[in-house]
């Protein structure tokens, strides 16, 4: 058991000495630069609260990430799914925009379960919970310093979407919301 502990330290230490020149080298202190405007842009883009831009924003992001930073079969599958419930997001904020009198229809057709402070749980309201919930995981993983900033910015407009989507839902509904 001794030897093998030994070879695997062996192996540990030799990638750290790797990973150390990695991070030392100039494509990843570039790398580092351009993420750094990239966070920027998010913060920008965080205190001007127009969900649809910050929704844009997402969708973006996830299929950048599907085309180019998915390395396995799960990992594909998640931000497939993240596309879709961003999709089905989007439907909900356009009914809320541009027909208030058929969403407040909808809403009277969700199980009280179904509802927090009186706004329906909808489709919206699922794609934030669970791509905030994708976002986390992946903050528990491997990543940069900067990309794990990226990924609570992104987490942090979540947020925002979430506080301008229920100022809808509730113009929506009116006094139905009690």
């Amino acid at each position: 058991m001794a030897g093998l502990t030994a070879e695997l330290f062996e192996h540990l230490n030799r990638d750290w000495k790797a990973r150390r020149q990695v991070l030392e080298s100039r494509p990843y202190k570039d790398q580092e630069k351009s993420c750094g405007k990239t966070l920027s842009f998010l913060r920008r883009q965080a205190a001007e609260k127009d969900i649809h831009a910050l929704l844009d924003s997402e969708r973006i992001m996830i299929r950048h990430a599907l085309k180019y930073d998915a390395n396995s079969p799960e990992e594909a599958q998640s931000l497939k799914t993240a596309a879709a419930q961003l999709d089905d997001a989007a439907k909900c904020l356009n009914v809320i925009v541009n027909d208030p009198k058929g969403y407040e229809a909808s809403a009277q057709t969700y199980p009280t379960k179904k509802k927090e402070a009186g706004l329906p749980l909808d489709a919206f309201r699922d794609f934030l919970k669970s791509h905030s919930a994708r976002l986390t995981n992946r903050l528990a993983g491997k990543g940069s310093h900067f990309e794990k900033l990226i990924l609570r910015q992104r987490k942090d407009n979540l947020t925002a979407i979430r506080e301008r989507y229920i100022e809808l839902q509730q113009k929506a509904l009116g006094a139905t919301t009690g």
